[in-house]
């Protein structure tokens, strides 16, 4: 017990602290579980209200799964009121995911407004900019008066004090978006004057939204390049549906980077969340996977098997040819894969990418070619050996590099996930063209 008690202390002492966030709570929970299972259950009932149910979003699914299945049903539906609607759907759809028994229990609980936008959010797909807009948010017609925006104003930060609030949306009679209007703007106006007169002072250029069928990889490059804070959703007819904040477009590019990370070592987020079967077993389809990618490099290495047996030297050094190789494709595939992530490249300029991937790969593969060609030369004191693994790493080196960057580029515009199939495709490449070469060359140039 006293190896916990200062974790259970320093959790107390974040609650109580003016910075706490959901994220840091659910990471010190997350680091309580590990320790004593029976302690991050405990103190579960020490989080705020309103915090608490943002706080279950920021675990993991294991952890997530087994806190609501612990806490009272009624509890749980209070603190989902607390929640953003966009959040507020997230929040259903993972108990879907998870404990589909408890949802059909908790949903009748909540308010009926709440299930309205649930239900209204939940009818987008995922990868929809309407999946990811709040329907919180401050609105008035053109006849409307300074005076009583200001009253809605009052109103919305008494029932809704947590949310931001960044522009007023103005709509006509028929709810179509007209304008939006930063509240510090409205100050330079009388309370006797309307919205439409504020309007028309504005300059006259339409007000920035998008679709609520928009892909949300789009909204997330329109807030990258614009610097938003907020956008309106709009439907088909221009009617106001929602809007979309910076914050949650910041956790959707966390999201995102975590999502590429885990692809890329072979790894998938929600089966490490889920359970350490379902990590064991998803790792091991991956290392089996990998396992005939090795075969693949090991079949080369065996079409030379007498050339090594005369040189044991090649044997020595053909680590540092795989080394090189995967080392140079990683770089390249890490940088492509990112830039097709931020929507920053595409096909139509792979003749650049690859121009300037095979540029790099042949300058430092001519420079690293010297120095190894030197240090195999003194090493073993064979003159010719040092040419040879020189010459393999300049042509390993700008192969890899056109490879990292011409593999993620080929499946993007097939449709398949770069950031799954580049990396294992690379090492096979990489391994067994750079042993091939290696070995092709001592063949040719040493007997």
């Amino acid at each position: 017990m006293s190896t916990n008690i200062p974790v259970v202390q320093q959790f107390e002492t974040l609650l109580q602290s003016n910075h706490v966030t959901p994220h840091s709570i659910a990471r010190h929970l997350q680091e309580i579980s590990y320790q004593d299972y029976g302690l991050f259950l405990s103190n579960l009932s020490k989080i705020p209200k309103d915090l608490l149910a943002e706080v279950l979003l920021e675990l993991p699914l294991s952890l997530f799964k087994e806190a609501v299945s612990r806490l009272p049903h009624k509890k749980l539906a209070d603190v989902i009121s607390y929640l953003e609607s966009d959040k507020a759907t997230d929040f259903m759809q993972r108990l879907e995911k998870v404990a589909p028994q408890i949802k059909e229990v908790i949903y009748p609980l909540l308010h009926s407004k709440q299930q309205r936008e649930i239900s209204r959010l939940s009818q987008y797909h995922p990868d929809e900019a309407g999946a990811y807009m709040q329907t919180e948010l401050l609105w008035a017609t053109t006849d409307e008066h300074i005076a009583d925006i200001k009253e809605k104003l009052k109103i919305f930060r008494k029932h809704k004090a947590g949310m931001p609030l960044i522009k007023l949306f103005v709509l006509d009679e028929e709810g179509h978006l007209v304008a939006t209007v930063h509240f510090s703007d409205l100050l330079l106006f009388g309370d006797e004057k309307t919205l439409a007169e504020v309007v028309d002072t504005l300059p006259s250029r339409k007000p920035l939204s998008i679709r609520d069928h928009t892909l949300i990889k789009e909204v997330t490059k329109l807030f990258r390049e614009f610097d938003l804070a907020m956008v309106a959703v709009v439907d088909s007819e221009n009617r106001l549906q929602g809007c979309i904040v910076f914050d949650d477009i910041y956790d959707l590019i966390l999201a995102e980077e975590e999502a590429q990370a885990f692809k890329m070592s072979g790894t998938k987020q929600e089966a490490e969340e889920e359970s350490l079967f379902s990590a064991q077993k998803h790792r091991l389809k991956w290392i089996f996977i990998n396992l005939g990618a090795i075969f693949i490099a090991a079949s080369v290495v065996n079409f030379f098997r007498e050339t090594i047996e005369q040189i044991v030297a090649l044997a020595v050094l053909m680590p540092v040819i795989a080394a090189l190789g995967g080392n140079v494709g990683n770089q390249a595939v890490t940088v492509t894969v990112r830039r097709l992530a931020l929507g920053e490249t595409s096909w139509q300029y792979a003749k650049e990418i690859l121009s300037k991937e095979i540029y790099i790969g042949v300058i430092n593969g001519i420079i690293v070619g010297l120095m190894v060609g030197t240090v195999a030369y003194f090493w073993f004191q064979i003159p010719m050996l040092g040419v040879v693994i020189g010459l393999a790493i300049i042509i390993n080196l700008s192969i890899a590099g056109l490879l990292g960057s011409l593999l993620p580029l080929t499946f993007k515009h097939f449709d398949i996930d770069p950031a799954i199939a580049s990396p294992l495709l690379l090492t096979t490449a990489t391994d067994a063209i750079g042993f091939f070469v290696f070995l092709g060359l001592a063949k040719i140039m040493l007997f």
